[in-house]
């Protein structure tokens, strides 16, 4: 008999990058991952891919560096090919991949309707009772 295999299906090869967010970015993507029952990382991930359909929304200046006492940063494994276009980006500003892939999140959640399988608006009045058309 075969085995079964256990854990959650592989999402293919991942490149890890250390996004560095705003703190109000942090907190709205925190909330969001807890929203979609998604860990951080794969929610940053999505956020990152989302970006990246709207990279010309992107400013043309990124900030040379974000103060740490305004930011955090943290582990987001991302798919092998957005890694390349975000070390490309990054290459061509002239800026960390870090800030970049930061400004990606801060994107993506100005989008983040986008991702999938998010619950729609529940509406807190009951519905009426149909009646009988005579």
């Amino acid at each position: 008999m075969a085995r079964r295999p256990t854990g959650r299906p592989s999402k293919g090869p991942r490149a890890v990058v250390l996004p560095r967010v705003l703190l109000a970015d942090d907190l709205a993507l925190k909330t969001l991952a807890t929203n979609l029952g998604w860990y951080v990382s794969e929610t940053a991930a999505k956020l990152i891919n989302i970006g990246l359909q709207h990279v010309d929304e992107l400013p043309d200046e990124l900030p040379l560096r974000v103060p740490t006492s305004e930011s955090t940063d943290f582990t987001a494994r991302i798919p092998l090919t957005d890694d390349q276009v975000v070390r490309e980006i990054a290459r061509e500003r002239d800026r960390s991949i870090s800030l970049v892939a930061g400004s990606l999140i801060h994107l993506g959640l100005r989008y983040r309707n986008e991702i999938p399988g998010q619950i729609p608006v529940q509406y807190n009045r009951p519905e009426q009772p149909l009646t009988k058309a005579s």
